[in-house]
């Protein structure tokens, strides 16, 4: 549906974004990763019309969106920041805005009785945005974006500046909003992203350095397994050492961190050795590499 073939973007001789390729399949939800200055925003601005590459192309259904400006009328943007107009009452800046988006007067009713339930908004329907707290601020942008039911709809840190239980209310309203929609998403929290998008992609210096799976990403870099258990026994640490492919044993009470360099899941052997040696085996747990800690990696330099 999108896709992006060897794009850049320069602002006077500066490099930004460096010949980026990626597609984006219809119906994803799509999370942009990257350090402050990695070109994530710029990307987005791109995707959305607002800029133009400085070269390579960007396609949405094969249709070249600075030849065929009417593409835009397919996207929902969220910028950065979430900017509003604070002298407006939530029912003046929709209207505003669904003029902007070339709605007719018929259409326009119906479009903002949609946003307003979809987007939970109708106790502040009246209120001036400046009284509005950042959620409810969040969500007016949210409705500003898929006014026209897009197909399309690219959110830049959405959930920037909010508290814990407001970013649980606009990943849900994320969620929800992208039911029949392709979504791009770029955000800090990483953690959240990961259980939000269905695909990752991380930019650093301008550059793709990894599009994958939140469950492939994790793997990205790791070297062997960790694998934690909790045993009730004697000579552990000196048995666990000996089996094959342990590169080292960490212990604290009863809990035991096992370093292993195999490739192949040493669970199964661990397993036969607590049988073996008549220990209570309590727990075994996997470790896998946080999102946080794989995004450290690729993006330190």
């Amino acid at each position: 549906m999108i896709t992006l073939s060897e794009v850049s973007k320069r602002f006077d001789k500066n490099p930004v974004v460096s010949n980026i390729s990626l597609s984006v399949k219809e119906g994803e939800i799509i999370g942009l990763l990257g350090p402050n200055g990695a070109g994530k925003t710029t990307t987005l601005r791109m995707i959305a019309g607002i800029l133009p590459p400085s070269s390579g192309t960007i396609t949405i259904n094969n249709l070249d969106i600075t030849m065929h400006p009417e593409i835009k009328s397919h996207i929902g943007f969220m910028p950065e920041n979430n900017p509003l107009y604070d002298d407006m009452t939530t029912e003046e800046y929709l209207s505003f805005w669904a003029n902007m988006k070339g709605l007719a007067d018929e259409q326009k009713k119906d479009a903002i009785s949609y946003v307003v339930d979809r987007c939970g908004i109708s106790e502040v329907y009246f209120r001036p945005i400046a009284e509005l707290s950042k959620g409810y601020r969040q969500r007016v942008g949210f409705s500003q974006a898929i006014l026209t039911k897009p197909k399309i709809l690219i959110l830049d840190e959405p959930t920037e500046g909010l508290d814990p239980n407001q970013r649980a209310d606009i990943s849900t309203l994320i969620r929800e909003l992208s039911r029949q929609r392709t979504v791009i998403i770029s955000s800090h929290v990483l953690s959240e992203l990961s259980k939000i998008a269905s695909r990752l992609i991380v930019i650093h210096k301008g550059t793709v350095v990894a599009d994958a799976t939140p469950e492939k990403l994790r793997t990205l870099g790791q070297k062997g397994q960790i694998i934690e258990l909790e045993i009730d026994g004697t000579g552990v640490v000196k048995e666990l050492k000996q089996l094959a492919g342990v590169r080292s044993v960490e212990s604290d009470k009863n809990v035991y961190t096992v370093h292993s360099d195999s490739k192949t899941d040493i669970r199964e052997a661990l397993f036969k050795l607590a049988v073996r040696k008549k220990w209570i085996l309590l727990t075994m747990y996997k470790r896998e590499q946080a999102i946080e800690e794989v995004f450290s990696q690729l993006t330190h330099s």
